[in-house]
């Protein structure tokens, strides 16, 4: 009687696990761009470890913290949330950090376009290759007064992805320069950056479109971890 008992017991926990939950999925979607409040323009990103949005739904006991990226372009989507109030948070970005409370996401399709001050932006860049060199120009201005420079380079990859933590390591030329201490931010002073093709052929070894970005590194106190800015992405054909 006792293995019968047990055997019914069995299939009836079997059943109950087969039961299809009675809880909704995902109704609604949203997408935007991260923009310089002063000029309207994309805040681009590092695909990997860069800036983020962290969203904490509201209405929960325990609610954890979520994680909207943002892509290097500075867009950002996210196609399967739940329509709800939340609580929206920038923080260890490469813009000053702040909060939202209360933001409103509804049912289908949002968008929504969220305004910063970037710690820097990067000036009039230009990249060229010319012979055998690539070369980078640009200016740069700090979002605000107290905001200094740390650091500048020059990034290289294969593809579209490119920044500090997708690039290539590169030797000869001067695709990085660095300031210890940080110095101040000066508009008219105008920036200089290579990269040294022939010395650099184990990674320029294919036929093929390259990627490059030029990238600055605030030092700014107080505002957690700061990322790199970028100008927009230039493509080059090599060799």
């Amino acid at each position: 009687m006792r293995k019968i008992f047990l055997a019914i017991s069995c299939c009836l926990l079997a059943l109950a696990s087969c039961e299809i939950d009675n809880y909704e999925g995902p109704d609604a979607s949203i997408h935007g761009y991260i923009l310089d409040e002063q000029t309207g323009e994309p805040v681009g990103t590092d695909i990997q470890n860069g800036s983020a949005i962290t969203v904490v739904e509201q209405g929960w006991t325990n609610p954890q913290n979520q994680t909207w990226s943002i892509m290097n372009t500075g867009e950002y989507r996210n196609d399967m949330i739940f329509a709800a109030i939340y609580d929206v948070r920038f923080e260890n970005c490469n813009f000053y950090p702040f909060e939202i409370p209360d933001f409103e996401v509804k049912k289908g399709s949002n968008e929504y376009n969220f305004e910063v001050t970037p710690y820097i932006r990067v000036l009039n860049p230009s990249v060229t290759k010319s012979g055998n060199t690539i070369t980078a120009t640009f200016s740069l201005e700090g979002g605000k007064s107290e905001v200094k420079l740390k650091e500048i380079q020059l990034f290289a990859f294969s593809d579209k992805w490119v920044g500090n933590n997708v690039k290539y390591t590169l030797t000869g030329g001067t695709d990085r320069q660095t300031f210890s201490p940080s110095e101040d931010i000066d508009p008219s002073t105008v920036y200089t950056l290579t990269i040294d093709v022939t010395e650099n052929a184990d990674v320029f070894k294919y036929t093929k479109n390259y990627y490059f970005r030029i990238g600055a590194l605030a030092d700014v106190q107080g505002v957690g971890t700061v990322r790199h800015n970028y100008a927009p992405l230039v493509v080059i054909p090599l060799p």
